[in-house]
């Protein structure tokens, strides 16, 4: 095999853009002002920057353009720097993208050779995981505090309600005590109820799974939900954009997902609001399986930044006397069917509820077809 020569700074040029064009990131090389030198493929595809000049531009006014960033940049002025951006992952497109940027200075002993260069890497998917880890442990903790609750409670109260019984029974011809020992045990009885909540959430069902039709499953659920909806002086749409989408899950645990998403969903609107319910599904890529995507939107006053990582956990809630298990136990049911769950909102601009559930072996790719269906020639 012929081994490559540097003789002329071409060939020297030729080389250095073919290694950046091989690496697996995306990388912007740039000179000590931020002057754009180089950027890779990669790069420019993360970037969605076919078609656009980069002649005398830096890296900063390009990033500024791009994710919308300002002071936000100085996390990169030195080296080993790292940024954490959000970004559509094309023009006009609605699948949100998390990218990671890193600095890295060039080490040379020329003086005249001096820069840096930004890494760009795509982790979407490993973000969401992280996050739905650290959730899923918060949820874990309080499953264990529901349970030793319920345990160590359940006994006195019983006991309570014994005497509370018995002595509404001595107090009988006294209309006056009788009432207060009768809102005793009313009392007493309200509080075994919100402990057998309790142990219902600590103790989660094993999923029975089977094959779903989820078109199907959603037209189901959009009737009882179209109800509801309606109770509250509320209206539902529907986008429904796969013809077929099956998975492998518990009928009864994702019709409760549903639900609870729908729910939330209507409580969060005033009368007259509208909120949407849709069905997709994403191909395969790289990085997962072929997915199938729940969407629930409403267009309410949103969720606060400080309350995003706080919706999923048990017992929070923004809604007063609402008790903040529904957005919990729709976690829950989605990490028992292996998927994952977010929220896209801003106050003032509703909330967008997401779940990527792994669709059955097939479904994506038009492969799957229904029961009894025949097979076109």
């Amino acid at each position: 095999m012929e081994q490559p020569t540097f003789d002329t700074p071409e060939h020297l040029r030729e080389f250095f853009f073919a290694m950046i064009e091989s690496l697996p990131g995306g990388i912007l090389l740039a000179d000590r002002q931020g002057n754009l030198l180089a950027v890779n493929q990669k790069a420019s595809h993360l970037l969605a920057l076919a078609g656009c000049s980069l002649q005398n531009k830096t890296c900063w006014g390009l990033l500024s353009q791009k994710f919308g960033l300002s002071h936000e940049l100085a996390a990169l002025s030195i080296s080993g720097g790292r940024l954490l951006c959000e970004m559509q992952a094309l023009p006009g497109g609605t699948e949100k993208r998390c990218i990671l940027i890193s600095r890295n200075d060039l080490q040379s002993p020329f003086l005249h050779v001096a820069g840096f260069f930004l890494s760009l890497e795509d982790v979407t998917f490993p973000s969401l995981m992280e996050m739905h880890l650290d959730r899923s442990k918060r949820f874990a903790a309080m499953q264990e505090m529901a349970e030793a609750m319920s345990q160590e409670l359940k006994n006195p109260l019983g006991s309570l309600e014994l005497y509370a019984s018995i002595l509404r029974r001595e107090l009988a011809g006294d209309p006056d005590n009788e009432r207060l020992a009768a809102r005793m045990l009313g009392a007493v009885r309200t509080m075994h109820h919100l402990l057998d909540n309790f142990v219902t959430f600590s103790g989660f069902p094993v999923p029975r799974m089977k094959e779903l039709d989820m078109v199907a499953l959603l037209k189901k659920s959009m009737e009882t939900l179209r109800e509801m909806a309606a109770e509250h002086g509320i209206l539902m749409e529907s986008r429904i954009e796969a013809e077929q989408a099956y998975l492998l899950g518990d009928q009864d645990l994702i019709g409760q997902l549903l639900l609870n998403l729908g729910l939330n969903a209507i409580e969060s609107m005033p009368v007259g609001g509208v909120f949407s319910l849709g069905l997709r599904m994403l191909p395969p890529d790289r990085e997962h399986g072929a997915l199938v995507e729940i969407s629930v939107q409403d267009r309410g006053v949103g969720i606060v930044p400080e309350n995003l990582q706080k919706i999923f956990d048990p017992f929070f809630s923004t809604k007063g006397r609402n008790r903040g298990l529904g957005l919990a136990i729709s976690h829950a049911i989605v990490e028992a069917h292996h998927g994952l769950i977010k929220v896209e909102c801003g106050p003032g601009r509703g909330a967008t509820f997401r779940v990527l559930l792994p669709a059955e072996s097939g479904a994506a790719t038009g492969t799957r077809r229904k029961k009894g269906a025949r097979a076109d020639v």
